[in-house]
């Protein structure tokens, strides 16, 4: 049976028929929850995998290089090499004969054949999956991304670590001038205050920023080793985290894009932070091939022998082996500055969950103890009632299937769209946007009123350091909430008692004056 060439052919087109009957139920799975989504992505894969080598196989057949399928064909038409005309009928029994010993060699002690339908498919595929594996607890099955290596690595930066303190240093001894005229940059009192105000860049200001490499100073950058893996290690985890999460892109395809946009914005000098190469910076040194952070230190490093040694060195050379260094110091920098445009590329296309991450950070430093446990429980019961659904029978598959709502509607409690007359007598089609809350949406009044009290809103007004008390209730603006809180401390401190101008007292020969007077003048033995 197998060995038919024609029935090969018939078997690889029936199973590319199942194979997409099997990926219309992955995908109709793939709406359940945020674990199934990424296990359908894999799933679909692993089909799309399975037949491009059905496929493979049907054009092999098809193309006939070693003449079987011409051979098969031959003899279903009678055509044999013994007989000059045409015997149908003998090769039709021939066959027949032929299904006979085979069944009756193998169906006895087998029973059945396995039936390689969709079903049968969509199994395997399922089976397949290791989504339990490819991600960590705080990645959550592909929501948020857990860059925490990286950021130590950052950190551990050493030149980026000491001018990040070293700027501090000098923003705090300017603020500082401001009050003392005559405070020198080595006084005691700026270290002190350095050492009590400066805090380390935390993981949730990282990742705002982590993309943005234009702002590191150059001379962290050039001919640094550590700076080259930490970019390499980012690219590393990008790229894998979105094949994690959408295997059936193209990776190599979108890395030929992206190096295809860099050399575009490369020869335009587009690229911030890069319009001019570095030999040409003050503090670049092309003898030695170094950049310094100021001109002190590359004095001194010009007084030394060792760069007078190697300034002679490049004097020997002619005027084509000096450009030859500058066209070196050149490539350093388009390699520094390719590394550094591939990744926020990829930052780019994994910018939703990096927000979902920080946002989750957000939330949960805006959290008590018993507020985490109690969202922890609420999401292990929702996996179990996913897990449940999931155990069950096909019989609410009906429920399952995605609901249509053209307009967008809320769903209420049944997880249905509300009807459009109750959307509208709420209000739920006005938008109204908070500032405080980083010009967050909410729609409907009743929403917003409600999110005076939620985590986002509190969140924001300790970033204020304003409390958040029902004065503020209705207040979305920045400037009118500082103004506010102004006001009532003025107000407050006007209301409060204050002994030394409050009291009132009285001589002997009837003076009123304030306690404070008064006590001043019996010291004084005027009274």
């Amino acid at each position: 049976m197998s060995s038919s060439v024609l029935e090969q052919l018939r078997s690889a087109h029936e199973d590319i028929e199942n194979i997409e009957k099997a990926m219309s139920m992955v995908l109709m799975d793939k709406h359940k929850n945020s674990k199934a989504a990424v296990t359908c992505e894999h799933a679909l894969k692993y089909l799309v995998e399975s037949t491009q080598l059905k496929c493979k196989t049907a054009i092999d057949i098809y193309q006939d290089k070693d003449g079987m399928r011409t051979d098969d064909i031959n003899a279903l038409a009678g055509q044999r090499a013994d007989k000059k005309g045409g015997d149908v009928w003998t090769s039709f029994y021939d066959k027949v004969k032929e299904v006979k010993d085979y069944h009756r060699r193998f169906s006895v002690n087998q029973g059945l054949p396995e039936l390689q339908n969709s079903e049968w498919f969509y199994q395997r595929a399922l089976e397949s999956d290791k989504t339990d594996s490819l991600f960590s607890g705080e990645e959550d099955y592909g929501k948020r991304v857990d860059m925490h290596e990286l950021f130590v690595t950052y950190l551990n930066l050493k030149k980026i670590s000491t001018l990040r303190r070293s700027n501090f240093r000098q923003a705090t001894f300017a603020r500082l001038k401001k009050k003392t005229v005559d405070l020198e940059p080595d006084d005691p009192e700026v270290d002190k205050t350095v050492e009590k105000e400066f805090h380390e860049l935390d993981y949730i200001e990282w990742l705002k920023t982590f993309d943005q490499f234009h702002e590191i100073n150059r001379y962290c950058k050039y001919r640094e080793k550590n700076y080259t893996e930490y970019l390499e290690g980012l690219i590393s985890y990008l790229r894998g985290f979105l094949l994690r999460t959408q295997p059936l892109i193209d990776a190599d395809k979108l890395e030929q894009q992206f190096e295809k946009e860099f050399e575009e914005r490369w020869n335009d000098k587009s690229i911030p932070g890069w319009q001019e190469p570095t030999h040409k910076d003050k503090m670049f040194c092309l003898p030695s091939n170094k950049l310094f952070n100021n001109s002190s230190s590359k004095k001194s490093h010009e007084s030394g022998k060792v760069y007078k040694k190697k300034l002679e060195e490049v004097q020997k050379l002619g005027l084509e082996d000096q450009k030859k260094l500058a066209e070196m110091v050149e490539d350093e920098d388009r390699r520094i500055a390719c590394l550094e445009s591939r990744a926020a590329k990829w930052h780019d296309l994994l910018s939703d969950a990096i927000n979902e991450t920080i946002q989750h950070l957000q939330k949960k430093q805006s959290q008590t103890v018993e507020e985490m446990e109690a969202e922890k429980e609420d999401s292990e019961d929702e996996d179990m009632e996913d897990d449940g659904a999931d155990m069950g029978s096909n019989d609410g598959d009906d429920e399952e299937r995605p609901i249509y709502n053209p307009l967008n509607l809320p769903l209420g409690w049944d997880g249905k769209p509300i009807p459009f007359w109750l959307y509208k007598l709420h209000g739920m089609g006005i938008e109204y946007k908070c500032e405080i809350c980083g010009n967050y949406s909410y729609w409907g009044r009743r929403a917003f009123e409600r999110h005076f009290q939620e985590w986002r809103h509190a969140f924001g007004m300790r970033c204020l350091k304003i409390p958040n008390t029902a004065h503020f209730k209705e207040i979305t603006k920045i400037e009118e909430a500082i103004t506010l809180y102004e006001k009532l401390k003025r107000d407050a401190e006007e209301q409060t008692f204050r002994p030394d101008q409050d009291v009132e007292c009285e001589d002997i020969q009837g003076n009123v004056m304030s306690q404070r007077a008064f006590e001043d003048l019996r010291r004084q033995g005027l009274i």
